[in-house]
């Protein structure tokens, strides 16, 4: 057997294919939900610094602006 026809054949049987629980994967996903925790802290400090006018513009209250800037940047 030559060496393409064991590449073909690995690929075929999904040899080369990491299982979902590898260490890349768990990183890949913890870099993910951290970088759309970041993007929603950045959403809140800007919805911090809108005018109430803006507020109206948008359809929020400031009591809603305020307990949506109030949580964590987690959540």
């Amino acid at each position: 057997m030559s060496t393409i026809d064991t590449i073909d054949a690995c690929c075929k049987t999904n040899e080369f294919v990491e299982p979902r629980h590898s260490l890349f994967h768990r990183v890949s996903a913890a870099l993910n939900w951290f970088s759309l925790a970041m993007m929603k802290r950045r959403t809140r400090i800007h919805l911090s610094e809108l005018t109430d006018d803006q507020l109206r513009d948008i359809g929020i209250s400031k009591r809603e602006a305020r307990r949506e800037v109030e949580r964590s940047f987690w959540d």
